[in-house]
């Protein structure tokens, strides 16, 4: 874990809350006790005691703002004094709300730590990708090991302390954005004989959604064909584990298509488990 990228994710949501909170204060209310005024609106104490404990929540945010308007609506449905105050402090509440927003996007840029492969494969090809976005942060690392091409993303997932469920949750975005081809062009670059046409690249998933228990845990996974041009010329693993601070780790294997074999790369390892299961240790 980066505990300046973690501590980021973290303080950046409730500083930005608190500093919506301060600003009402100060401009309307400076007679009063900044104490006694936060503690006026139980909207503003839920929200900030939501921010200290966003790192109990799993997937963070993404979830502690869809719960927390639907209790709020519920609150509002049953209590009289909630709707009696809402028509007064609706835009005080949803300048917080935006407020965190903005935060959990900026904390997106915290720095993620540095890939790590297993000791067998010695030191890595490549450990820049400029093809990377600059949001949300990231670091690439790439093998080559004889037999496979192997990449190591070490992801910041924005909004998000928890480990549970963020490594699935990359890997939907991943299949549903379809950025797993920008994310791995300069790995394809690797690939003995495809040179140019690393530009051109498509990737067809075969299994996605599942999950398979390894010696060291039970991690999704996805198996994907790589064609150029109709042509499947390797195929590739992706497995992802979530780590406690923000950050996602991803081990993507990329074996090429042996030609005049009958056998796919995976045949005889379908969840590539003879690198797997040596990353896992190695980061244990």
């Amino acid at each position: 874990m980066e505990i300046g990228g973690a501590l980021a994710v973290w303080l950046i949501p409730l500083l930005c809350g608190l500093g919506i909170i301060c600003i009402e204060w100060k401009w309307k209310y400076p007679h009063v006790h900044v104490i006694d005024f936060f503690r006026a609106d139980s909207f503003n104490q839920g929200m900030s005691l939501l921010c200290i404990g966003i790192i109990l929540v799993p997937l963070g945010w993404w979830i502690a703002i869809p719960a927390g308007a639907i209790g709020m609506g519920v609150r509002a449905i049953a209590s009289e004094d909630s709707r009696k105050m809402w028509p007064t402090r609706w835009q005080t509440r949803s300048a917080m709300v935006v407020a965190i927003v903005v935060g959990v996007i900026i904390s997106g840029f915290g720095s993620v730590s540095e890939p790590t492969g297993a000791a067998e494969w010695g030191a890595p090809l490549q450990t820049e990708n400029p093809d990377a976005p600059n949001w949300p942060a990231s670091e690439q690392h790439i093998w080559n090991d004889g037999a496979a091409i192997l990449v190591v993303n070490h992801v910041r997932f924005p909004g998000t302390l928890s480990a549970i469920g963020s490594g699935s949750m990359v890997l939907w975005h991943l299949e549903s954005s379809g950025s797993d081809e920008v994310r791995l062009k300069q790995a394809m670059e690797q690939l003995e004989g495809i040179g140019l046409n690393a530009d051109w690249f498509t990737l067809e998933t075969t299994a996605y959604g599942q999950s398979y228990d390894y010696d060291r845990g039970t991690l999704p996974y996805t198996l994907k064909h790589v064609e150029i041009n109709g042509n499947k010329i390797a195929e590739m693993v992706t497995v992802a584990i979530g780590a406690w601070g923000g950050e996602v780790h991803l081990l993507t294997v990329i074996k090429p298509n042996i030609p005049g074999s009958e056998f796919l790369p995976f045949e005889s390892d379908p969840y590539a488990s003879q690198y797997v299961e040596p990353w896992l240790e190695a980061n244990a």
